[in-house]
């Protein structure tokens, strides 16, 4: 249970020792920069370095879709790579960007023929219904004394057109009929010109120009338009043969990608986080106490003529937060992270908090065969792939979970859904569908204990600072008031009545304390004593340990019902039956862990550290060597 210790920094260098210096702290990844305010810097280094990531990135993306499928994997490790692997592709760098902007060419020409294709698509759809007219745009217009147009109208409106121009010297050839409108080829004499533009518009006529037949009638347009996309198809596959010929440089094109990231990261610090003059530089920020000695004479080998201070923070500074945890308390990490980090001079949770988070976890899913079968699974497959902990905490985390459940299954007495050991009844009388008061007994006493857990926490913390008085008036009052209510109900009853007394009289005169006026001390004591209402509340939280163990077991037992009743049948059922137990109960299984894990966090934060918190912190983020698609901490 421990926040790491922080000091703070100060480095002052020569320029031409820059460079080491910052290489230094990102291999040592144990420096965080803090940024300065200073002139504008310019930005090209930067900026270079960020074009570079987008258009690497670009290219791994294009060729993403010819890497080797992986098989399913939990975590996510990206692969080690070795000081050779990484010298090879520095030195590759020039190369390696010819392959970016060959690929880049082959996606423009990509795009190109995307845009080809949906222009023939769209003069497809548009010619298409007159495939079967024999006739050029030159055909159509005015021909000297007669005008022929083609075009189409709502099929509706065919009937009133043809009368509105049957008195005319014109006339309509009706062609196909797509949709709701009717193909028409319209034909008059010019004197009358005036009139049938007018009857065309009465009847909303959409005239066809044709004009990009090119010399062509329809159908060997539609026949040229064919040829052209079968062109640009096989233009699509050469393409795609040429992409796929980059493939090989896929692994050294993610290897440049994150020692660009690497690089990007530096110029960052040298932007934001340095002062720099023409002959030196300057920067300052944050570094574990237990490394401060190291990197101090590190950096001297590198830079003989650096100054450099460290010393302890000042009260008004608030150094980031970084947490240093056993291999146990670091799974549950994430928990305390998801909430939010505390402060610096406040305590961390997680040890404290994490058996209890198991225990809850295991009270909630309560099947002894889910916890063997979570915890077996998580175990093989970790140690078959050598994960750490600190590389998979949730893992690790629903491991701890599932043996939790393993020993709460017992107790409980489930196992899929079933009673396997009826004589265990005799050892743990704990039924939560026949006999439930036991149970949500256990749940209020286990609830009891989380939350004087917190209380002691934070008398703990008052008692660090040397405040004694809120460790008797905040702490330890409360604890004897509720205490000695519980007692009542018990043969110590006569105890319990002068504890409860004593508790509630030391919150009555000493919540106020700050204040010198009595009455405004004991408004304020009274307004403490009715937060005997929010511990009740809290304790009922702890009845969702009892809800949702009932409904793993229930929701079990339903389903082994139901799968008893396919299993009477024959052969084919019986393999039916077999696919449903296992079907059933792993989703059972997912609601159930999925619903402890929100359920756990939800204990944690409102209950457990409404009790003592101190949130606020803010993360430690050295200048590292993370990236994103490679593991270089070991190539260099």
């Amino acid at each position: 249970m421990a926040i790491v210790e922080m000091r703070h920094l100060s480095l002052a260098a020569l320029k031409s020792d820059r460079e080491d210096l910052l290489w230094l702290m990102q291999t040592m990844q144990c420096v965080e920069v803090s940024p300065v305010e200073h002139e504008e810097k310019q930005l090209s280094l930067l900026t270079d370095a960020s074009v570079e990531l987008v258009r690497v990135k670009g290219a791994i993306d294009q060729l993403s879709r010819y890497a080797q499928k992986k098989g399913f994997s939990l975590v996510n490790l990206p692969p080690k790579i070795t000081k050779g692997e990484r010298e090879r592709v520095a030195m590759e760098k020039d190369r390696l960007f010819e392959v970016v902007e060959e690929l880049e060419r082959i996606n423009r020409q990509r795009g190109a023929n995307r845009g080809q294709l949906a222009r023939i698509q769209a003069n497809r759809e548009e010619i298409a219904p007159w495939r079967e007219l024999r006739a050029m745009a030159e055909d159509f217009g005015d021909r000297g004394q007669i005008t022929i147009y083609a075009g189409s109208i709502q099929t509706r409106n065919l009937v009133n057109l043809q009368d509105s121009i049957s008195d005319l010297p014109a006339g309509i050839e009706v062609g196909n009929v797509f949709g709701d409108r009717t193909l028409l080829l319209v034909a008059y004499d010019n004197s009358v010109e005036e009139e049938v533009r007018v009857a065309l518009n009465t009847v909303d006529f959409s005239r066809e120009s044709f004009a990009m037949l090119e010399g062509k009638t329809p159908f060997a347009y539609l026949s040229y338009l064919e040829e052209e996309e079968q062109k640009i198809l096989a233009s699509d596959i050469l393409l795609d043969e040429q992409e796929q010929a980059f493939s090989s440089s896929l692994s050294d094109l993610k290897i440049l990608h994150d020692l660009i990231v690497i690089e990007q990261k530096k110029n960052q610090v040298i932007h934001t986080g340095s002062v720099d003059s023409n002959l030196a530089f300057m920067a300052q920020g944050w570094i574990p106490a237990s490394l401060a000695d190291e990197f101090k004479l590190r950096a001297l080998k590198v830079a003989p003529y650096c100054a450099i201070e460290i010393r302890e923070p000042l009260d008004d500074e608030n150094p980031p937060v970084a947490l240093q945890n056993g291999p146990f308390a670091t799974a549950f990490e994430p928990v305390v992270e998801g909430f939010s980090l505390p402060d610096y001079r406040g305590i961390d949770p997680t040890a404290v908090m994490a058996p209890f988070y198991a225990c809850l976890f295991g009270m909630m899913v309560s099947d002894a065969g889910y916890g063997l079968l979570m915890a077996v699974v998580l175990w093989l497959y970790l140690k078959i792939n050598r994960i750490k902990v600190k590389n998979a905490k949730m893992l690790y985390l629903l491991l701890f979970g599932g043996l939790s459940t393993v020993v709460w299954g017992i107790v409980y007495n489930t196992l899929f859904g079933f009673n396997p050991i009826p004589k265990l009844a005799a050892y743990f009388p704990l039924d939560s569908v026949n006999d439930p008061m036991p149970v949500m007994a256990l749940c209020i006493i286990v609830g009891a204990i989380h939350l004087f857990t917190g209380v002691g926490v934070a008398a703990y913390m008052n008692a660090r600072k040397g405040d004694w008085v809120a460790v008797v008036s905040d702490q330890l009052s409360w604890a004897m008031l509720l205490i000695g209510l519980g007692l009542l109900v018990s043969p110590l009853a006569h105890i319990g009545k002068w504890l409860a007394i004593a508790g509630a009289g030391i919150i009555l005169l000493m919540t106020g304390r700050d204040s010198k006026n009595p009455i405004k001390r004991l408004i304020s004591g009274l307004g403490a004593l009715y937060g005997i209402t929010g511990w009740v509340s809290d304790l009922l939280s702890y009845m969702r340990l009892f809800g949702m163990g009932l409904a793993t077991g229930v929701i079990g037992m339903v389903f082994n019902t139901l799968i008893g009743m396919v299993w009477s049948g024959g052969i084919i059922a019986k393999v039916l039956a077999i696919v449903l137990f296992v079907g059933c109960h792993l989703f059972n299984l997912g609601i159930n862990a999925l619903g402890a894990y929100v359920h756990s966090c939800r204990l944690q934060y409102i209950e457990f550290f409404g009790k003592f918190y101190e949130d606020g912190g803010v993360p430690f983020r050295p200048l590292d060597l993370k990236t994103r698609f490679v593991d270089l901490s070991e190539a260099f």
